[in-house]
């Protein structure tokens, strides 16, 4: 198994203080760890009718037999049978790191993955959708070749709108993984981007500042491409972001914050937040929000219409008054998650995006993957398991802090470098 090192494209996330004190902090009683799970998840099961990964039994002696006996239902003309095997593998990715294994049989998996992504029929089409975002969390290494030729398959259906709303849904934020994981090439980014934007401008409110109507199964699709327009966003160099942010943050994506639609509505002001953090860290001068925005933002904290469902408005409350205070505070979110001996700390709009959109499609195996994928731990600066596991008996959470913010920022800085210098290759590639 290679030796993980810090990815070319870092995350923007700081790990710093305790979130102890979050739940008390919310006064709907909804904590920003329930907030979280609270948060409808494209990949969750039971919405489309799948049984849970919990179902399947999986014991380690015999984890490379099911794998094989897995790869090789992909390949039965049988739907039922095909969509059993992935279910398994959704099962065995999700709830085991299986790095050694799965890289082995990379080629056999690629192929097979293609043809059921390729066949669109809708349930099929969303399992594999799923288990191909959990084989590259399992690889968690940049390879561009692999990008494009799942790029080239899920791309013509994403863009088809006689396909399925929901099935299209999947495959948003399917490739967004994919190429936040194993893309390099800033301007392929930028041009899948750009797709995941044409897609929910749908949502944009009208010149006259009306909302379209737009119907359900839509609006969750352009909640997907939004989401994952976010996640691409977090990987731009320091010039591109600034670009975006001054296309993007004043106006655009804080229409989307008067959607209909509670998840868009919540994704959007999350994406804000995001926006905004990244604007700050990279000293742009649109950095400080508009006052309408603000407005906005505290009417959507106190919003109290009838017609929503207690639930809704609970989480609606919770997530807009924390951006609120975000700007006018200075506050960002704070929330432990222990796993182990080891505790990850969640204290940015940035790694609050990662936690969300890793967690729900890994679920209860997250944990797992947090203490073993090299990969997922260098996106939440999370140090080499040896040296943690040394840290944990040593120091108070003071003592950790102040090592964690210190490692953070020397990642940071040679990030910027090297962003810097992809960003000028690909100017003299141009």
């Amino acid at each position: 198994m290679p030796k993980y090192t810090r990815k070319n494209r870092p995350p923007r996330n700081r790990t710093g203080r305790s979130g102890a004190d979050d739940c008390a902090s919310i006064d709907d009683g909804v904590s920003t760890c329930s907030n979280i799970s609270d948060a409808t998840s494209i990949y969750d099961d039971c919405e489309i009718g799948f049984s849970t990964t919990n179902d399947i039994i999986l014991s380690t002696d015999s984890l490379d037999e099911k794998l094989d006996m897995s790869i090789e239902g992909l390949r039965n003309k049988d739907l039922k049978t095909r969509e059993s095997s992935l279910r398994t593998l959704q099962a065995l990715f999700s709830q085991k790191y299986i790095y050694d294994l799965v890289s082995n049989r990379s080629e056999n998996l690629i192929e097979h993955l293609i043809t059921c992504l390729k066949k669109s029929n809708e349930s099929e089409g969303q399992l594999a959708a799923i288990v191909t975002s959990l084989f590259i969390i399992q690889l968690g290494e940049t390879n561009n070749e692999i990008f494009l030729k799942f790029h080239d398959i899920i791309m013509p259906i994403l863009r088809d709108e006689s396909k399925s709303p929901l099935l299209r849904k999947n495959y948003a934020k399917a490739i967004g993984i994919i190429c936040f994981i194993a893309c390099e090439d800033i301007p392929a980014t930028l041009e899948l981007m750009k797709t995941l934007e044409i897609i929910f401008s749908r949502s944009y409110l009208h010149n006259d500042g009306t909302i379209p109507i737009v119907n359900h199964d839509l609006q969750e699709l352009h909640t997907a491409a939004l989401s994952s327009w976010c996640l691409l966003i977090s990987t731009m160099p320091n010039n591109i972001a600034h670009d975006l942010i001054r296309i993007y943050a004043p106006a655009k994506i804080p229409g989307l914050i008067e959607s209909n639609n509670s998840d868009l509505r919540n994704q959007a002001g999350e994406t804000v937040a995001v926006l905004y953090e990244i604007a700050r860290e990279i000293n742009s001068i649109f950095a400080e929000p508009p006052e309408s925005l603000l407005i906005t933002l505290e009417k959507k904290a106190h919003e109290s219409a009838k017609y929503k469902g207690k639930k809704e408005r609970r989480i609606q409350h919770a997530t807009f008054r924390e951006i609120h205070n975000s700007f006018e505070e200075g506050t960002s979110p704070e929330f432990d998650i222990k796993f182990g001996r080891e505790i990850l700390e969640i204290t940015s709009w940035t790694s609050r995006l990662y936690y969300n959109i890793f967690s729900n499609l890994l679920a209860a195996g997250m944990n797992v993957h947090l203490k073993e994928n090299g990969f997922l731990r260098s996106v939440f600066n999370l140090d080499d398991l040896e040296t943690d596991d040394i840290n944990q008996s040593k120091g108070n959470r003071f003592e950790r802090h102040l090592a964690q913010k210190s490692a953070f920022k020397i990642r940071t800085q040679t990030l910027n470098k090297t962003r810097a210098n992809k960003a000028i290759r690909s100017q003299y590639e141009d």
